[in-house]
């Protein structure tokens, strides 16, 4: 769990419900309280662009988790399509390439994820693929029939390494930093205009305080966890390469 994101969050809501009342002794509500038709509707105005806005910001993220998700499957099936075409060649490429599957899908799996929660890739990872896509090239079909799954694996090859590339490229393509700063002025001016709200009771005040604070920054942590599709606390895994590992060790 996000434990210093909820604790910043928590400490920032209480902050804002106190400063109602430090605001009561400098301004009193009384004389806030005439100008709560014209706070109300600038806020109205203010409060749904800002929604809009961060509801957007949260669904694009997610879509993006579901197609990084989405991108390490196709990237697997093209492994099994190239462990499927070793097993049609003589040895010792039949060897060559299952070896070569396997040790690329290990090195994704134990030494490649973390580096992309930290938005890099692994020089090994890129080495064994640069040599199993050498390899693939390398076989000279002799039948019709040699040639149709050689070109198969070819498609499969370059089907490896857009879907590697994409996978990559997807570890850091997060928000942009325009975009952020956008949404932590809006997430300030949100929580800051009720703060003009002229209430008789200021604890009813003081609560609308923490609440709506609570409820921003919440949706902000969820934005900030969701962006990038390798870390944070929703994260794509390495399931699809743990399949596939699987089914590479049962083809044996």
């Amino acid at each position: 769990m996000p434990v210093v994101g909820i604790i910043v969050i928590v400490g920032v809501a209480l902050l804002l419900a106190t400063g109602t009342f430090v605001l009561e002794r400098l301004l009193p509500a009384s004389h806030r309280e005439m100008h709560n038709d014209v706070v109300g509707f600038v806020y109205a105005v203010v409060g749904v662009a800002y929604a809009v806005l961060l509801g957007l910001v949260v669904i694009a993220a997610w879509n993006g988790l579901d197609e990084a998700k989405a991108n390490t499957y196709t990237e697997t099936d093209a492994l099994i399509q190239l462990d499927w075409y070793g097993h049609s060649l003589p040895q010792p490429q039949h060897a060559e390439i299952e070896s070569l599957l396997k040790e690329y899908t290990t090195v994704v799996i134990r030494v490649e994820w973390p580096e992309l929660a930290r938005q890099q890739s692994s020089p090994q990872a890129w080495a064994v693929y640069t040599r199993l896509r050498g390899l693939v090239q390398e076989q000279q079909p002799t039948t019709p029939a040699a040639t149709i799954r050689y070109q198969q694996a070819l498609d499969a090859t370059a089907q490896l390494g857009n879907a590697r590339r994409e996978r990559v490229d997807q570890s850091s393509d997060g928000i942009p930093t325009l975009l952020w700063g956008t949404l932590l002025l809006g997430a300030a001016i949100t929580v800051g205009f009720p703060l003009f709200f002229g209430m008789k009771t200021m604890a009813a005040h003081a609560l609308v305080m923490f609440f709506v604070t609570l409820l921003v920054g919440s949706l902000l942590l969820v934005v900030y966890e969701l962006n990038y599709p390798f870390g944070g606390l929703v994260k794509v895994g390495p399931e699809a390469f743990t399949l596939a590992l699987q089914r590479l060790q049962a083809l044996s």
